[in-house]
C-alpha cells in the first residue's frame, strides 16, 4: 500500500506583522515536510507587512498570498484561508508563532498512525510579555475514544485548552464543523468552540515534545480580551449551538448541552438528562 503523503497548506493570518512575521514564514521555509503550502492573508495591513511577505513568497514559490480589499478580522480571515486551503491537512502558522523544523513531519506522522483522529498537535512553549517562558502541555483528551468524553472535558476549559489550536487538522474535519464562529459576544475566545466542535468529531493526538514557541507581542489578539461573566456567558451559548450542530446521537447531545445549561442559567439539568446519563452508563 502506498503511504500517505499528504500537501499540507500553513495557514497564516497576519495584521501589521511586519517586525516578527518573517520569523514565522521562516519557520515554514524550512519545514522538512516537502508536500507544503503556504498560503497567507494579508488582512489590509497598515505597516510594510504586504512588503515582507511577498519578498518571501518571491523567494518561496510554494507561497501564495491573499490580500484584502477589507479588514476582515483575525477570525473571518482564517475561515476564507480554510476555504481557499489546496492542503488535505492545515494548520495555522499565527505570525508570532515559529514552529520547529521537523513539526509538520512529526504531526502527519501522527495522524497517520491514528485514521480516527483529526488534529495531532505538540506540547508548546510560550514567551510572555514579561519575559517568562512557561511550558504548555495539554494531555486531558488521551486516550478518550468517544466524542462525548472529549466534549465533557473541553466544556471544562481546562487550562491549557488553546494548545491544540496549533495543531494540524483534517480538511475534511473543518468542512463539517464549518469554521470558526463567533459567539454573540464577539470573536472572544472563538477558538474554544472550534476546537470543541473538532473534538466532538474525532480523536486528537498529542505529541509530547515541544514543536511549536509562541512569542506573545502587545498587538496579541489575545491580550486584548475582556474576560468577564458576559463573555464567557455567551462563550458557553456558542457551545451549545455547535452541540447541536453535531452529527452525534440525540440522547448524547442532551447530555452534553446538560453540562453547559447550569453553567449558563444556574438552573438544575433538564428533565430527562440524568436518566439519559443512566442509560449511557455515565
Amino acid at each position: 500500500m502506498t503511504e500517505w503523503n499528504p500537501v499540507v497548506t500553513a495557514l497564516v493570518p497576519t495584521y501589521n506583522g511586519s517586525h516578527f512575521i518573517l520569523r514565522t514564514l521562516e519557520s515554514l521555509a524550512a519545514q522538512t515536510w516537502p508536500h507544503l503550502e503556504i498560503l497567507i492573508g494579508d488582512d489590509r495591513s497598515t505597516d510594510d507587512t504586504l512588503d515582507v511577505v511577498r519578498r518571501f513568497a518571491d523567494a518561496n514559490p510554494n507561497t501564495r498570498i491573499v490580500e484584502r480589499d477589507v479588514n476582515l478580522g483575525w477570525l473571518r480571515n482564517s475561515n476564507d484561508l480554510m476555504a481557499r486551503a489546496t492542503g488535505e491537512l492545515m494548520f495555522f502558522a499565527f505570525h508570532d508563532d515559529v514552529v520547529a523544523p521537523r513539526y509538520v513531519e512529526e504531526l502527519v506522522t501522527a495522524l497517520r498512525a491514528n485514521p480516527h483522529a483529526v488534529l495531532a498537535f505538540s506540547d508548546m512553549q510560550v514567551h510572555e510579555l514579561d519575559g517568562t517562558v512557561r511550558l504548555h502541555a495539554f494531555d486531558e483528551l488521551e486516550g478518550l475514544r468517544t466524542g462525548l468524553a472529549r466534549g465533557r472535558v473541553m466544556i471544562e476549559r481546562p487550562g491549557d485548552w488553546w494548545v491544540p489550536n496549533r495543531g494540524l487538522f483534517r480538511a475534511s474535519a473543518f468542512a463539517e464543523v464549518g469554521g470558526i464562529r463567533p459567539n454573540d459576544m464577539g470573536e472572544y475566545s472563538a477558538d474554544w468552540t472550534w476546537l470543541f466542535g473538532l473534538s466532538l468529531i474525532g480523536e486528537f493526538v498529542r505529541v509530547p515534545e515541544v514543536l511549536c514557541t509562541k512569542h506573545y507581542t502587545a498587538g496579541s489578539i489575545s491580550k486584548k480580551w475582556r474576560h468577564d461573566d458576559s463573555q464567557l456567558l455567551a462563550l458557553r451559548r456558542s457551545g451549545i449551538a455547535e452541540v447541536r450542530r453535531s452529527r452525534l446521537d440525540p440522547m448524547r447531545k442532551v447530555l452534553l448541552m446538560s453540562h453547559l445549561w447550569p453553567r449558563i442559567y444556574g438552573r438544575h439539568l433538564p428533565k430527562g438528562a440524568k436518566r439519559i446519563a443512566r442509560r449511557l452508563g455515565l
